[in-house]
């Protein structure tokens, strides 16, 4: 298979006769038999690029033209454009693009929206059904968002290395496709839970080296356990022995995966893994919606042993595979909330914290008369004082031997609807003058508390004595020489 869609036909495709082609070449999809005239005239109406000319009848060309034209024949490839994996988009492209086809198609393809919303598209350059497989799995893993199951599976990848090494595959040939792979891996566990879109995956399978790399240690791994489990695919190989199998048809870059090897990657890598693959056929056959096939892991009575696995799809058309997404499965991955990490700029040390010690509060209050805004007596709470036209404020009871000060209040009734208070100050009632405190730092000097301050509210300049004036002076002076 090529990876094309049945039906396309290549113009400029020379062909000798029908009955010169090799089964192989006359068995690949996308590769048809375009008419000649009985004089050997291309009389395709296809746009003619390269076309425009008339080939010698079959009969009078010589068995050497023959081979070339069928050598080119065979080695036609189509130019193919696009991204190797697309971005996702809803399913409804595929509708319209069989509008026009066949009716089975039109049926399948108008319904294929109501359970699948979306597909991503995969490049059939050949690759299309391991690229499809391959993307799929990191992709699982990454929306399953778990990090010790990601980097379990890791060790399991390296540990199949020594599959490789028992099949046959010398380590040096493969070490740096299985590189590639582990790289990936390492990058979307240590990514979570941070990230929770697609565009760092999809910026890697559209790398064509990292793609390339990991896909080839995909076929290596599909080919190992082929070969170390002969008995599992020999009877579906009519004429083949599994080592040919598997040297013409799994290890070999751009040879499309075909149904027998699809079972074996699927052996090899995704069920081991915890995941499920069901794959959807859109054909010609019966129904109104396109058949499935689901690959999970069985018991001996063939019951699911995990019915809830984690699982992805593929849609195959005859020759090509792309992925598709249930309804639920995009709005899981659209709901994904993104954790937000903070760097903080200095580090945060927990076991280092040590607590303010509790110092107990002296009875004695004229310490704290020295500081400024102290000078307002604290006001305890006593029995006597509890009145509804009284207000104390509540100071512990051990600074009761202060003193204590009943603050005279009366109701306030409604102003203007406007009620801030029951109670406010007698409008004779002022507060007594801040005294006037020593200060001996120059930082209460400088402050407002100080009533010599400007911006104090009981500002009295100080009186200037010229004994303190001198003392002072004799003070800075005598620190100056030191």
């Amino acid at each position: 298979m090529s990876g094309q869609r049945q039906g396309f036909r290549p113009p400029g495709t020379v062909f000798a006769s029908s009955s010169t082609l090799p089964l192989a070449a006359a068995s690949r999809p996308g590769v048809g038999h375009p008419p000649f005239s009985a004089t050997g005239v291309f009389t395709s109406t296809a746009p003619q690029r390269h076309l425009n000319f008339r080939m010698p009848p079959l009969q009078t060309q010589t068995a050497e033209a023959l081979a070339t034209l069928q050598k080119l024949s065979n080695e036609y490839e189509p130019e193919i454009e696009g991204p190797l994996v697309g971005k996702r988009q809803s399913s409804q492209a595929i509708t319209a693009e069989y509008q026009n086809a066949d009716e089975i198609f039109v049926r399948k393809t108008a319904v294929l929206p109501q359970k699948y919303s979306h597909y991503r598209t995969v490049k059939g350059d050949g690759n299309c059904g391991w690229r499809a497989i391959a993307f799929s799995y990191f992709e699982t893993l990454h929306r399953i968002g778990d990090k010790g199951r990601i980097l379990e599976e890791l060790t399991r990848l390296k540990s199949l290395n020594n599959l490789l090494n028992q099949a046959g595959f010398a380590e040096h040939l493969y070490e740096d496709f299985v590189q590639e792979t582990l790289n990936l891996l390492s990058e979307i566990a240590y990514s979570l839970p941070t990230s929770s879109d697609d565009a760092g995956l999809l910026k890697a399978f559209n790398d064509p080296g990292i793609s390339s790399a990991i896909i080839t240690h995909f076929r290596l791994l599909t080919s190992a356990w082929m070969k170390t489990h002969v008995e599992a695919y020999q009877p579906f190989l009519l004429e083949d022995t599994v080592e040919q199998y598997c040297a013409s048809q799994i290890e070999p870059y751009q040879v499309e995966i075909e149904h027998i090897g699809m079972n074996a990657l699927i052996d090899a890598l995704i069920l081991p893994a915890g995941l499920a693959v069901e794959i959807l056929y859109l054909d010609r056959s019966v129904g109104v919606e396109v058949n499935s096939h689901k690959f999970e892991r069985m018991d001996a009575s063939g019951a699911p042993l995990n019915p809830d696995a984690p699982t992805f799809r593929l849609l195959y058309r005859p020759g090509h595979y792309d992925i598709l997404y249930k309804i639920e499965d995009v709005a899981a991955l659209m709901s994904s909330p993104t954790n937000l990490q903070v760097a903080y700029a200095t580090p945060v040390t927990y076991g280092t914290f040590q607590p303010v010690p509790v110092v107990p509060v002296s009875s004695d209050m004229s310490t704290y008369l020295e500081i400024p805004g102290m000078s307002t007596p604290f006001v305890p709470v006593t029995p006597s004082a509890m009145s509804p036209d009284t207000y104390t404020s509540p100071v512990s009871p051990a600074l009761s031997t202060f003193s204590t000060t009943t603050l005279p209040l009366r109701p306030v009734g409604d102003i203007g609807g406007f009620r801030p208070s029951k109670y406010e100050l007698e409008a004779e009632f002022h507060p007594s003058p801040m005294p006037n405190l020593p200060f001996q730092t120059p930082t209460f000097r400088n402050s407002h508390f100080n009533p010599a301050h400007f911006r104090n509210s009981d500002f009295q300049p100080e009186m200037w004595k010229p004994d303190t004036a001198d003392s002072g002076r004799g003070h800075k002076d005598d620190s100056s020489r030191h």
